[in-house]
């Protein structure tokens, strides 16, 4: 079915199909590529570029004509166009020619990975029944054999997912060409770093990534200690109470938190407004760290009170006949202690949190966007990931992200570990 559109100076145009978005085109200001499309859209003649699934426009364009795909043959579509100034067209067509269904891709390569793989792990693990052989360990064949399942899962269910996500990041894949796709060096690492907004969303990546860290860890251990005092009764409703944040599912309490700050809300209710605390990019930041910061301090808590509980009391005894008792024990004996639990609890937070995806994919789907192409207000890295590869469906550039998101977790771990002498602290 083909769309023609007379220009009438808006810099948007969108193209509804039976209420559903099917075609969004906006002016083009030099940000766009040539990418084949689903759609074949033109302005006067000539093919139009592309940024993801947003078709972009001249600004000087008198007409537009696309040919929409995807439509129901032999069936009355109703299609409507809105421009800037509002509805532009309103009609109704339908067509008897079906879109055609691409041929498969070619799955040799991927067959050929994981036939690699198998053979190398059956050679890895017949030279180690080889080398148990020369050093007389003759029970580890029931070992070997029980072992290999999970070997051949683990490397083709994480290593090659990894290494082919690695290898896409030096290609052009698209989704249009995805098994087709070219290799093009460090050109996806080059866009990744000087594309708008990459500053932004790393900056706040990480101002979300400690406040929130932060945040579990103290109020976690702060609530704790304040639960593992002798004279605190009901212990046990207690911890059950702030359990239930992280036992119920997430997805069902982030939902409900957006709710509660829509404007006809719970939280508009009580103070009696009607604020769209989401629409303000400061008020949604904040927002979002609250909620996670609910989410993830029971877990903290939890865990730091298992370490409380195994620490000796007989210290403790002997601390305080020496005179050694609130503040300065905490200091001197409770922190030093619990630094082997304190130190991997703090680095694995800092990974879930850097990686968190679904609060913020629920919350704000990281909105408000204020910028076109560029990541939203509360995008945090692997949230605007999941854009650049199933929204604008680059997916070389998103693996590009990906790996860089990689080496940012693998240097800080490194980092961190060497600093705090975490395996030291874990003995």
């Amino acid at each position: 079915i083909d769309v023609n559109i007379t220009t009438d100076g808006s810099t948007n145009y969108s193209i509804i199909v039976d209420g559903e978005l099917h075609t969004e085109l906006v002016v083009d200001t030099g940000q766009g590529q040539m990418s084949e499309g689903y759609d074949n859209c033109t302005a006067d003649g000539i093919e139009l570029n592309s940024m993801g699934s947003v078709r972009l426009f001249p600004q000087d364009a008198n007409t537009i004509t696309c040919s929409l795909t995807g439509m129901i043959p032999e069936f009355d579509h109703q299609i409507r166009v809105y421009s800037q100034l509002g509805m532009i067209s309103d009609f109704t067509a339908s067509t008897d020619v079906g879109d055609e269904r691409p041929e498969a891709g070619d799955t040799s390569p991927i067959m050929f990975a994981i036939g690699a793989i198998t053979l190398s792990l059956v050679a890895l693990l017949g030279y180690a029944r080889y080398r148990d052989g020369q050093l007389g360990r003759t029970k580890s064949r029931l070992a070997h054999f029980y072992i290999a399942p999970a070997m051949l899962a683990l490397a083709i269910l994480t290593f090659y997912p990894v290494i082919y996500g690695i290898w896409l990041s030096f290609t052009d894949a698209d989704q249009t060409r995805l098994g087709e796709q070219a290799f093009i060096g460090l050109s996806n690492f080059w866009e990744v770093i000087t594309a708008s907004g990459f500053i932004r969303v790393t900056i706040f990546t990480i101002i979300w990534t400690v406040v929130n860290v932060t945040a579990h860890i103290g109020i976690g251990l702060f609530l704790a200690l304040v639960l593992q005092r002798a004279n605190i009764k009901g212990k046990t409703a207690y911890r059950t109470i702030l359990l239930l944040p992280w036992a119920i599912p997430s997805y069902i309490s982030v939902l409900v938190w957006r709710g509660m700050f829509q404007p006809d809300g719970l939280i508009n209710d009580l103070i009696g407004t009607d604020i769209n605390f989401l629409s303000d990019p400061t008020g949604a930041q904040i927002i979002v760290i609250l909620v996670n910061i609910w989410l993830g301090v029971p877990f903290m808590m939890m865990s730091i009170s298992g370490a409380l509980q195994a620490l000796p009391r007989d210290m403790y005894e002997a601390a305080e006949v020496d005179g050694v008792t609130g503040w300065n024990a905490f200091r001197h004996l409770t922190l030093p202690n619990l630094k082997s639990a304190l130190v991997p609890l703090s680095l694995l937070g800092f990974i879930w949190t850097f990686n968190m995806f679904n609060v913020i994919y629920l919350m704000t789907d990281g909105g408000p966007n204020l910028y076109f192409g560029e990541p939203g207000q509360t995008d945090i890295l692997i949230t605007y990931v999941y854009d650049v590869a199933f929204r604008d469906g680059a997916y070389g550039v998103a693996a590009a992200w990906s790996v860089i998101i990689f080496l940012m977790l693998t240097a800080f771990s490194w980092t961190y570990m060497k600093q705090t002498n975490a395996t030291e602290a874990a003995v």
